[in-house]
C-alpha cells in the first residue's frame, strides 16, 4: 500500500509539473466585435483562445481585457500582455515606439457608414456630416475626409458621441440617438439573423470607407513569437478548425488565412 501511495504521489506530481510548465501568454482584448465583445455571447478571440489551449500543452493563452487606448502600451516591453488577436498595424501603431511582429493576415475586412432606414433617406445621406451626430468608439481609428484619425481627433472635427462599444453605436443609430456610425462588415455579417440587433433596419453606405487586414501582433521579447503562433494556427487549420471557426461567425468571405489548404 505504501508503494502504491508513493507511486500515486509521483504521478500527481508529474501531472502538476506538466500543468505548471505551461507558459502563460496574455492576450490583450478590447471591445471590437465580432472579434472581442463583452456584449455578445461569444467572439472570435475567445473561441480561438479555447482552440489554441486545447490544441497544445506548451502555452496557456489567457485573455486580458484592456481599453482600446491601452493596446500599444500593453504590447510594449514592460506591458501587461504578449499578443493581440485580430489587429491592424494601420491603427496607430506607426505612431508608437513599439516593436512587434505580425503573423500572416487572417482577415481582410472593411468599414462603412451606416444609418437607420427611413422613408426618403438615400445614399446621399452619407455625403456630408453637417448637422449630424456621428457615433464612434473611444480609442478607435476612422478614415474620414481622406485621413485616418484617432477618435479623440475625430471629436475635434465633427459632432461625435464616443461610446465604449460598437454594439452601443449600432443600437443608438437604430434608436435615433445618433444619426450615423461606422461599422465593420464582419460585424454586420455576424449579426445577420440576430434577434437583438436588426441589421436589416440599417441603411449601409454602398462605398466602404476603409479596408484593412487583421493579423495577430506579438510584442518583442515576449513569451511567444509570431512564428510559434502561426505554426499552431497552421496545425489547427489542417484539422479544419480555423475554417470552422470563421464559418460559425458567418465570416468565410472575409477569411484570408486558409491553412487547411496548405500541404
Amino acid at each position: 500500500m505504501r508503494i502504491l501511495r508513493y507511486l500515486s504521489v509521483i504521478v500527481l506530481a508529474a501531472i502538476s509539473g506538466t500543468a505548471a510548465a505551461k507558459i502563460p501568454v496574455k492576450v490583450a482584448a478590447y471591445d471590437y466585435p465580432p472579434y472581442f465583445s463583452d456584449v455578445l455571447e461569444t467572439d472570435l478571440t475567445r473561441e480561438l483562445v479555447t482552440l489554441l489551449n486545447e490544441h497544445q500543452d506548451s502555452y496557456e493563452f489567457q485573455i486580458q481585457i484592456i481599453p482600446p487606448t491601452s493596446r500599444y502600451e500593453a504590447l510594449s516591453e514592460a506591458g501587461c500582455c504578449d499578443v493581440i488577436f485580430f489587429e491592424s498595424p494601420l491603427w496607430g501603431w506607426d505612431r508608437r515606439n513599439i516593436n512587434y511582429e505580425k503573423t500572416i493576415a487572417l482577415v481582410s475586412g472593411k468599414e462603412r457608414l451606416v444609418t437607420a432606414k427611413k422613408e426618403g433617406r438615400t445614399q446621399s445621406f452619407f455625403d456630408d456630416f453637417e448637422g449630424k451626430i456621428l457615433g464612434g468608439v473611444k480609442g478607435y481609428h476612422y478614415l474620414l475626409g481622406g485621413e485616418l484619425i484617432a477618435s479623440d481627433e475625430v471629436k475635434e472635427k465633427y459632432t461625435v458621441y464616443l461610446a465604449d462599444s460598437r454594439i452601443i453605436n449600432v443600437r443608438m443609430v437604430l434608436g435615433g440617438r445618433v444619426d450615423l456610425t461606422i461599422v465593420n462588415d464582419e460585424l454586420l455579417s455576424a449579426l445577420e439573423g440576430s434577434q437583438q440587433i436588426k441589421v436589416e433596419n440599417l441603411l449601409l453606405a454602398e462605398k466602404a470607407s476603409f479596408a484593412y487586414n487583421l493579423h495577430i501582433l506579438v510584442g518583442e521579447n515576449k513569451s511567444i513569437t509570431a512564428g510559434s503562433i502561426q505554426r499552431h494556427l497552421r496545425e489547427l487549420g489542417r484539422k479544419g478548425e480555423i475554417d470552422s471557426l470563421f464559418r460559425r461567425f458567418n465570416m468565410e468571405r472575409f477569411q484570408t488565412y486558409r491553412p487547411s489548404t496548405i500541404r
